[in-house]
């Protein structure tokens, strides 16, 4: 009997499910076809997502905050605690600078302070603090002009109130040197005053320069009696006196060699030189440059090009040979009075000893007196 009983608890156990379940759970438990409609779960799209809920009449509804948690499930992957989006700051943006590549840095800095109502720019420049950069940019080109020993009349005010007339007038006054020039022993293209026939000569040809005129002359009083002595003699006709005249005057050393040119033709460069007479042994005493490059004509961008090029080449040679004129309104070199002088302007120069042509002057009217001693009366 106790063996009977066993075996009859045991069969109740293992088959009790099956005796206290309903029929409509036999799908569930013995597999075939569910309408999960029939049973208010999920439809056939929600089926892959979440597993039907099997309505059991024994069990007893959740409670209200777990059905809340069914219904609002917790995503799998959440946020990491932190700060919420309301109380986090917003990271600023970075403003966008339009840079033209095509126009140059400084075209850029003006249309990004124009734009800016400041005046600032912000393209990203490198920092200069401490270089030559900052100093450049700081300092007044004008004050380069300035003098620090100089009176503070004498200085023009360079905080920006400086102008081009204060600076004229002021290049006008005369220099703090001690002396003038000493155009004396100036010289153009290799000549200089004084200098005679032979070394003229000998100097423009190894400048390469060519011999264009020279010219031969007799002084006026000396000519003068020559054409008595060759009038009373029986010469008749204007070139028979003349003829007789140079001939009279070279016989007795009295022609000289007045005027000699001289021309480069590659540079188109021309020089002239004047001398004195036999009486100072016949010697410079006046130099005339001109060059015809710096008087180019034409309104074309080739000639104006041209002729900028020329005259800042000359007047920066002028500068660098002769240093500042003394006197700088007339442009002239020199000590003043009767002595020599270096007178310039565009493509043009002049070197001239009026003491020196005085001296000859002097001797020649010494001559003409002596002449006039003799006796040409017989009373």
């Amino acid at each position: 009997m106790v063996q009977k009983f066993i075996i009859a608890a045991v069969a109740a156990i293992l088959f009790a499910p099956a005796v206290f379940a309903s029929e409509d759970a036999d799908p569930f438990l013995f597999g075939g076809d569910v309408n999960y409609e029939e049973f208010g779960g999920f439809s056939n799209d929600d089926s892959a997502q979440a597993a039907p809920v099997m309505p059991v009449k024994d069990f007893a509804p959740p409670p209200s905050d777990a059905a809340a948690k069914l219904s609002n499930p917790v995503p799998m992957l959440q946020r990491p605690a932190g700060p919420s989006e309301e109380e986090a700051a917003p990271e600023p943006e970075p403003e966008t600078v339009k840079v033209d590549k095509t126009k140059p840095l400084t075209d850029n800095l003006k249309q990004e302070a124009a734009n800016e109502s400041g005046g600032t720019s912000r393209l990203p420049l490198p920092k200069v603090e401490g270089t030559w950069v900052e100093k450049l940019a700081t300092t007044n080109p004008l004050s380069l002009l300035s003098d620090k020993n100089k009176p503070a009349e004498e200085t023009p005010d360079l905080d920006g109130e400086a102008t081009l007339e204060s600076l004229v007038e002021q290049a006008r006054k005369p220099s703090g040197r001690s002396g003038r020039s000493n155009a004396s022993v100036f010289d153009i293209s290799g000549i200089m005053l004084r200098m005679s026939v032979r070394q003229v000569d000998e100097t423009m040809q190894n400048r390469g320069f060519r011999k264009l005129l020279e010219k031969y002359s007799v002084p006026n009083f000396i000519k003068w009696r020559n054409e008595e002595k060759c009038r009373n003699s029986g010469v008749v006709g204007y070139e028979r006196i003349e003829a007789c005249v140079n001939e009279q005057a070279k016989k007795e050393k009295q022609q000289f060699i007045q005027v000699t040119k001289y021309q480069k033709f590659d540079t188109k460069e021309e020089i002239e030189v004047t001398f004195t007479s036999n009486f100072t042994d016949n010697r410079v005493y006046k130099i005339q440059y001109k060059s015809m490059a710096a008087n180019i004509t034409g309104n074309s961008p080739k000639a104006v090009y041209l002729r900028n090029i020329k005259i800042y080449d000359f007047w920066k040679k002028i500068n660098q040979k002769y240093g500042k004129p003394d006197n700088k309104n007339d442009v002239t070199w020199g000590m003043g009075g009767n002595k020599p002088y270096l007178k310039a302007k565009t493509g043009w120069l002049l070197l001239e000893d009026p003491m020196f042509r005085e001296l000859d002057y002097t001797r020649m009217s010494r001559e003409d007196q002596r002449y006039m001693n003799t006796d040409l009366y017989s009373f």
